[in-house]
């Protein structure tokens, strides 16, 4: 799936014409958002009474295994501290390579109660230059987290800010270090809806060199996306058989809590505490008890 939305669609038309009938998509995790990108530029290129005869015509079953339909915690862990995986490489060097792939940020978790704007009408009468940004109902104000079961990330920073958004290893360092001794940090903490719009790393240009970067991307290949903010909400695909499939029993993270480690970019963070949610309840790590 990872082609161009033209060569994907060309290949279930070569499919149909070759076996004779529609295909089964099979999708694991970020292949859903590629699989949902491609269905949204489908709906631009093809008239809408035509849109769903094609879908009809070309796809029998969707089958989405492990889809992130709110985005995943994980990604803000790699983002911010990083994370191997398994590989023989450092934390740091785990974020700096993450950070360095284009679709990285197209795994961020973002609210449920916030949309965006109408591409479909936008791409008509505003031409293809254009922000899609977030369109978020009462709920997302009124209730807690974004819907999500916990704050997503909690950080803590220097009480006292750089004057410099992007200072030397050096300086970082040594006023991390300073400010640490102080013993005065101040907790900062932001909802899905502010990972995806960009909050989170606006307020941290103070403190992390890798901030004004993530901007960049978020804003010029996500919400500047002519087809579509991935960032935003799903609505079911109209495909006649769609099959959501997830596995079970297993801790999930859904919260962080990051501080200063005192070390230089891009080992600037470390994880105090991770929050976890199994069997509709939250778990603290570091506190090892369940979180009322």
């Amino acid at each position: 799936m990872l082609m161009s939305p033209f060569l994907c669609r060309l290949t279930f038309e070569i499919a149909l014409k070759l076996r004779g009938g529609p295909s089964l998509v099979f999708a694991h995790s970020m292949g859903n958002n590629v699989f949902r990108y491609f269905l949204e530029w489908l709906k631009l290129e093809i008239a809408p009474k035509h849109y769903i005869q094609w879908l009809d015509k070309h796809i029998h079953a969707y089958f989405a295994v492990g889809a992130p339909l709110l985005g995943s915690t994980e990604s803000v862990r790699a983002t911010l501290s990083g994370t191997t995986s398994g590989l023989p490489i450092t934390e740091g060097t785990a974020r700096l390579m993450f950070n360095s792939f284009a679709a990285s940020l197209w795994l961020l978790p973002f609210s449920k109660y916030c949309k965006a704007d109408n591409v479909y009408w936008k791409h008509f009468f505003e031409g293809k230059a254009h922000i899609n940004r977030q369109q978020c109902d009462e709920m997302e104000y009124s209730s807690d987290n974004s819907g999500w079961p916990t704050t997503l990330v909690s950080i803590e920073v220097p009480t006292v800010r750089g004057t410099d958004a992007y200072p030397s290893i050096m300086d970082i360092t040594e006023d991390i270090t300073s400010n640490m001794e102080c013993g005065k940090p101040t907790l900062l903490s932001f909802s899905a809806r502010e990972v995806s719009d960009g909050t989170l790393f606006k307020t941290m240009l103070d403190y992390d060199p890798q901030s004004k970067a993530l901007i960049h991307q978020l804003e010029k290949y996500y919400q500047g996306d002519p087809v579509l903010n991935p960032l935003t909400p799903w609505e079911r695909p109209p495909i006649k058989n769609v099959f959501c499939i997830y596995g079970i029993d297993t801790k999930t993270e859904v919260g962080y809590y990051f501080a200063p480690s005192g070390k230089p970019y891009p080992d600037n963070w470390i994880i105090t505490d991770v929050i976890y949610e199994f069997e509709r309840s939250l778990l603290s790590r570091q506190r090892a008890k369940w979180v009322l």
